[in-house]
C-alpha cells in the first residue's frame, strides 16, 4: 500500500529533521572536502553538522506536537548553535519557516510551500552580498518547485520526492553559476548540505530510518575529479568571527550596515530578540565592540581561516620547497599570505610582560606603547621551540624547507633556528640561511625566494641565488631622533645628548658582514629624509633590475613620499610598503623609515 502524508504536524516534522541531521553527519567529511566557497577553509560539513546537532538537542527536549512550537524550537536552536557561513544561512532559513507558520498546528502541502518560499527569501536577505550558485540558489529553486506543484499535490510524500529531484538538478548547476566551483570540479558544499537535509527527509519517508547513501552520486558523476589545489583560496580576511546577540527590538538591517565595512561574507540571521552574526574579518574585536551597542553578546567564536586553509592543503601533493622567516622581515601581510610564508614571531618585552610580535601585538599597538609607556622596551629572538613548531607544521607539506632570517651578527635568531631543527627527523631537509641584513631588506630576500619557489627553481638553485642576492641588497635607515637609540641602549647617552644638541641625524645601513654601521650623518630632519632616499637611489643605479621596499614607524606619508620619489626615476618599479616591526621600531622610533634595495649582479 502506498504511503501518503496529507498533513505535516510538529511530531512528523521533528522526525524529518532528526533524520536530516543524521544524513548531514554521514556527509560531514565529504562536505568539508569539497568546500571552496566562500573560502576554502574545509569546514562546511563540520559547521552544518554542529548547527543541526544544536537543533537535534533542542527538539529532543520539546514534547509538544504542534508545528508552530517545533518550528520555533528548531529556529531558536539553530540560531544558538549556528556555525560558519552555511550554518548561519540555515539558521535564518529555519527562522523564516517559523515566522511563516506561527500559530499553525498542522500544515497542508500548500501552506508548507508558502512557508518554505518565505524561508528561502529570509535566508537570502540575511546575506550582505548573496551569490548565485550557492545554498540560497538551491533553497530558492526547491521552494519555487514546491509553490508550483503544491496546489495539485496534496501528498507530502510525492511532493518531497519530486522537489528533491529539482533540488539535485539545481545543485548540479551550481558550477555553471560560480566559476570557482567549476575550476575545482565540485558542487557548492553548502548547497549539497541542504540537499542532504532533503535527502534525509525523503529517505525517512521511504524507509522509516536513515539509510547510508552514496555521496551525491547523482551530481558528482557530472563533475570532473577534484582540482582543489588549483583553486585560489580566496581568503581576503584572516578570521571567521561569529557571535550570538540578545536584545530588544533588534533591527537586523541596521546591524548589518553597522559592521559591513569590517569584512565580507556577512550574514545577520535572527529575530527581534536574538541574532547570530557571521563575518570574515581581520578585526574580530572591533566587530564585537560595534555589535555590543545593540544588546548583550552572549557567545562568540573566532576561527583562523589561514590555519584552516593550510591544514586542508596538506592532503594535496607535497610541494617542493617551503619558506620560513621571522617577523623582523617587515613584509606586507598580503605577500606573506600570497606565498604561504611561515613567519616565526620575535618576542617583545614590555617591562615584565612578554608578547609575540604580530600574534599578540600588532605594530600599531607597539607604537602606542612606544609613545606613551615609560617601561623598558626590548625585543628578543624566538626560542628554539618556536622554530620546531614552525618546521613541524609545514614538514608534511614540503619536501624541503628554506629558513631565511635576520643577520646572525644582529640577533640570535638563526642560532634558535639551528637548535630548533637539530633533533627533528627532517632536519636534513631544513636549510637555514643568514640574510646578513634585517627589516625590509630581509623582506626583499624572502619575497625573492618565494618568487623563485613559485617559478619552480630547484632547491640548490634557489639557495645559491638567495646567497648571491644577500650580497646585493642594501638598507638605508633614517633616524628622526636619537631618543630611541639611547633608550634601547644602542647609543651611548653622552654621544646621544651631544648629537641631539647639534641636531645631528644619522642614516644607518648594514654592511656585508651583517653589522649596523653609519652610512651618513646630516644636520636637520629635512636633510636626513632627502639623504636617505638619495643613498637608496645611488645604490639602485649601480645594480641591475632594482627592487625596492620601504618600512616606516607611524609615518605612512613619508613612506609614500619615498615611494613616489623612487618611481619618478625607476618608472616601472613596484615598491613594497609595510609597517615596521618592533625589532626596528624600538630603535628608530616614531617617524623613522627605511628603504631597502635589491639588485641583480
Amino acid at each position: 500500500m502506498k504511503i501518503q502524508i496529507k498533513y505535516l504536524n510538529g511530531t512528523r516534522f521533528k522526525r524529518f529533521i532528526l533524520n536530516s541531521a543524521q544524513r548531514i553527519n554521514q556527509m560531514e567529511q565529504y562536505l568539508n572536502d569539497i568546500n571552496v566557497f566562500p573560502v576554502a577553509d574545509g569546514d562546511t560539513g563540520t559547521n552544518m553538522a554542529a548547527t543541526m546537532s544544536s537543533v537535534v538537542k533542542g527538539i529532543k527536549e520539546c514534547k509538544e506536537s504542534s508545528f508552530t512550537r517545533i518550528s520555533s524550537v528548531i529556529a531558536d536552536s539553530a540560531l544558538i548553535g549556528a556555525r560558519g557561513n552555511s550554518g548561519a544561512i540555515l539558521a535564518q532559513f529555519f527562522q523564516g519557516l517559523a515566522e511563516a507558520t506561527k500559530g499553525k498546528i498542522r500544515l497542508s502541502t500548500e501552506a508548507f510551500a508558502q512557508a518554505a518560499t518565505k524561508a528561502a527569501e529570509q535566508a537570502r536577505k540575511a546575506i550582505s552580498h548573496p551569490q548565485e550558485g550557492t545554498i540560497i540558489t538551491v533553497m530558492k529553486d526547491w521552494a519555487n518547485h514546491l509553490a508550483e506543484h503544491a496546489h495539485h499535490t496534496p501528498d507530502f510524500v510525492e511532493l518531497f520526492k519530486k522537489s528533491l529531484s529539482k533540488a539535485k538538478d539545481s545543485l548540479a548547476q551550481t558550477p555553471d553559476k560560480l566559476l570557482i566551483l567549476k575550476e575545482a570540479g565540485v558542487v557548492d558544499a553548502g548547497a549539497l548540505g541542504f540537499v542532504n537535509i532533503l535527502e534525509g527527509i525523503v529517505n525517512f519517508i521511504e524507509y522509516g530510518k536513515i539509510k547510508s547513501l552514496i555521496a551525491i552520486a547523482s551530481t558528482a558523476d557530472k563533475m570532473g575529479s577534484f582540482n582543489l589545489d588549483k583553486v585560489d583560496s580566496g581568503i581576503n580576511f584572516q578570521f571567521c568571527a561569529e557571535c550570538l546577540l540578545e536584545g530588544n527590538d533588534l533591527d537586523l538591517e541596521t546591524i548589518k550596515q553597522k559592521v559591513n565595512f569590517l569584512g565580507d561574507s556577512l550574514i545577520v540571521a535572527g529575530s527581534i530578540n536574538r541574532a547570530h552574526i557571521h563575518i570574515h574579518t581581520d578585526k574580530p574585536e572591533d566587530v564585537f565592540t560595534e555589535l555590543s551597542e545593540f544588546g548583550t553578546i552572549v557567545k562568540t567564536k573566532v576561527d583562523d581561516m589561514y590555519k584552516q586553509h593550510t591544514k586542508i592543503k596538506l592532503d594535496t601533493h607535497k610541494k617542493s620547497v617551503g619558506l620560513v622567516t621571522d617577523s623582523t622581515c617587515d613584509l606586507p601581510p598580503e605577500i606573506i599570505k600570497k606565498y604561504n610564508i611561515q613567519v616565526v614571531p620575535i618576542v617583545i618585552q614590555v617591562g615584565e610582560k612578554s608578547y609575540l610580535d604580530q600574534v599578540e601585538m600588532k605594530p600599531e599597538d607597539f607604537i602606542r606603547i612606544l609613545e606613551t609607556s615609560n617601561e623598558k622596551l626590548s625585543t628578543s629572538q624566538p626560542p628554539p621551540a618556536f622554530f620546531t613548531e614552525a618546521y613541524n607544521k609545514i614538514a608534511l607539506k614540503y619536501e624541503s624547507i628554506i629558513s631565511l632570517h635576520i643577520a646572525e651578527k644582529l640577533s640570535g635568531t638563526i642560532q634558535g633556528a639551528r637548535i630548533g631543527c637539530k633533533d627533528m627527523k627532517s632536519s636534513n631537509e631544513i636549510h637555514i640561511i643568514d640574510s646578513k641584513t634585517a627589516s625590509v631588506a630581509l623582506g626583499l630576500l624572502v619575497a625573492e625566494a618565494a618568487q623563485l619557489i613559485q617559478e619552480r627553481f630547484s632547491l640548490e638553485e634557489i639557495i645559491n641565488r638567495i646567497k648571491i642576492a644577500a650580497d646585493n641588497v642594501k638598507i638605508f635607515i633614517s633616524i628622526p631622533t636619537l631618543k630611541y637609540l639611547m633608550r634601547s641602549g644602542r647609543l651611548n647617552k653622552t654621544k646621544g645628548l651631544l648629537g641631539t644638541l647639534f641636531n645631528l641625524k644619522p642614516i644607518l645601513t648594514i654592511n656585508s658582514d651583517g653589522n649596523i654601521v653609519e652610512a651618513a650623518k646630516v644636520v636637520g630632519q629635512k636633510r636626513v629624509i632627502h639623504k636617505t632616499v638619495d643613498l637608496a637611489i645611488q645604490f639602485a643605479k649601480k645594480v641591475k633590475n632594482p627592487r625596492f621596499a620601504i618600512t616606516h614607524v607611524a609615518a605612512p606619508e613619508l613612506a609614500q613620499w619615498y615611494s613616489d620619489k623612487i618611481r619618478t626615476i625607476f618608472n616601472s618599479s613596484k615598491v613594497m610598503i609595510a609597517e615596521a616591526s618592533p625589532a626596528l621600531s624600538v630603535h628608530i622610533g616614531v617617524g623613522g623609515a627605511a628603504i631597502a634595495v635589491l639588485g641583480d649582479s
